[in-house]
């Protein structure tokens, strides 16, 4: 087999791989929204064999011919991005094949509608009891596959690594313990100040929830996701977007009548958008879809925060939610920019501001790394995160379902993930500075509700190579640098204080 031979094999590969990411995606999509209880055992066996399907790609003779030649490939001397991108990652799913016991990988799929069952149980009844047996099966089967991948590295190290290709624990970890200084001093700073914004500011009551998700959405849609790529579903309970195919990506976000949810649009509209905008050269090539992990929450929280929390932003579309929603007529922008902007530890990640949200996702990293260091175990997890809350937030649950059962995550095969969304705003610090060198005049766009200037930087410079660079790779393309928390800081050391 020479060189061309491999290319193929590696091509032809990679699109079934993709066939059946879809499928699973829009199993995810069914299983998070309208899977009725008495269709899960059918549904965890179709997905077991779905995953059987997909692992059993990279065990045949091709494969191990193509690997073996591969090997030997020096990925710095290949020219084209995407052949470069298809060998990266052939390899690297080819290692998590062979190596992954296919009885492990089984019972670990099996048990994947059961953990969601479970934890919604638990949410209902406020008990992490129910769900904690679940997790243990989940998180220890996990190691147990990691081990296999790779015996000589920490199992955790080998999750993180397959969710953020790329980056260790230690580097990750590094970069959090700047992250969690800089914020503890940004707070003490806006506490010395009196200016967190949470001085006397009523809340503002739900107003509508069909006007509410009608305005989210148009936002959404103006910024550039398109109704022939996706729509909306409302049937969740958290935000989440499905990567279905190179042009359709599914946007599902819970229905309220609160303003939050108009985050909620914009992120996974920044999600939906970098999932459907690779070039169709990469689109053909079966590597759309974007970086995933902490770049692609990089990519949704641009559009959340970057833009939609800034006050340039709301210059001009808050005279339209007061048109929309006149509730609004009511309430001064400027109050309303202070109260989306109150700097206030909260128990919810979802909802947490700006200058907090990064320690909701630090505190989880590291309940995960506490665990697969055995530092922890399943019985003493609920306990340990409202310890861990209470020390970096000064605030501690009530009960299970604020805490512990808040995410859906560890039920929905994210283990090793939470890194991910503050990795999203380090990335975030980092793409504005080059875009801000790009486009001076951002905030003038911003005002005038010009987006496309905007997305037409992010489609450019990131969103048209899809996966075929790692997020190390495509930040040291951006910047020259690599993964840096300080960018991120300054941006928020900038706007709160």
């Amino acid at each position: 087999m020479n060189y061309q031979e491999c290319l193929e094999t590696v091509k032809e590969l990679n699109e079934k791989f993709r066939y059946y990411k879809s499928i699973e995606s829009l199993f995810e999509y069914d299983q998070w929204s309208s899977l009725p209880e008495e269709g899960t055992a059918y549904r965890q066996q179709t997905a077991a064999f779905i995953g059987d399907q997909k692992n059993a790609l990279y065990q045949g003779d091709k494969a191990r011919e193509a690997a073996k030649y591969l090997s030997g490939v020096k990925l710095n001397e290949i020219e084209d991005e995407i052949e470069r991108g298809l060998i990266r990652t052939f390899r690297f799913r080819y290692r998590n094949a062979v190596h992954t016991p296919e009885e492990t990988l089984r019972s670990y799929n099996l048990i994947k509608a059961d953990c969601m069952k479970a934890w919604n149980q638990a949410r209902a009844a406020q008990d992490y009891g129910i769900f904690m047996p679940w997790l243990k099966k989940a998180f220890d089967l996990k190691k147990e596959i990691a081990l296999a991948i790779d015996p000589d590295a920490p199992a955790f190290d080998t999750l993180v690594g397959m969710t953020d290709e790329g980056l260790s624990v230690k580097e990750v970890s590094e970069q959090f313990d700047v992250l969690k200084e800089g914020i503890k001093e940004i707070l003490n700073q806006t506490k010395a100040k009196g200016s967190t914004g949470a001085e006397e500011i009523p809340d503002i009551p739900d107003s509508d929830p069909d006007q509410m998700a009608a305005f989210g959405q148009r936002l959404a849609r103006e910024l550039g996701y398109r109704p022939e790529r996706g729509g909306f579903n409302d049937r969740v309970v958290h935000g989440f977007t499905s990567f279905m195919g190179p042009r359709d990506a599914r946007v599902s976000a819970y229905k309220s009548g609160s303003y939050n949810l108009i985050f909620t649009c914009l992120h996974e509209a920044g999600h939906a958008m970098y999932s459907c905008s690779s070039s169709d050269r990469v689109a053909e090539a079966g590597m759309w879809g974007g970086i995933e992990g902490g770049f692609h929450e990089a990519n949704a929280r641009f559009f959340e925060n970057m833009v939609g929390h800034s006050h340039a932003y709301w210059e001009y579309y808050y005279p339209q939610l007061q048109e929309e929603i006149p509730l609004y007529r009511q309430i001064p922008i400027e109050q309303f920019y202070k109260l989306t902007h109150r700097v206030r530890p909260t128990l919810r990640r979802i909802s947490s501001d700006e200058v907090t949200y990064s320690l909701h996702a630090i505190l989880r990293f590291e309940l995960e790394r506490d665990y697969f260091a055995g530092e922890l175990k399943a019985e003493d997890m609920a306990e340990a995160w409202n310890d861990k809350y209470e020390n970096y937030l000064g605030i501690r649950p009530s009960n299970d379902t604020e805490g512990v059962l808040q995410d859906m995550h560890w039920a929905g095969d994210y283990i090793g993930y939470f890194q991910s969304y503050a990795l999203g705003n380090i990335y975030d610090g980092q793409i504005l500075k080059a875009m801000e060198k790009d486009i001076p005049d951002m905030e003038d766009l911003l005002r005038e509700g010009k987006l496309s200037p905007i997305t037409k930087w992010m489609e450019d410079k990131i969103w048209q190579y899809g996966c075929c660079y790692t997020a190390g790779e495509m930040v040291e393309k951006l910047t020259g640098s690599r993964l840096d928390a300080a960018p991120f800081l300054e941006y928020l050391r900038r706007k709160y204080l």
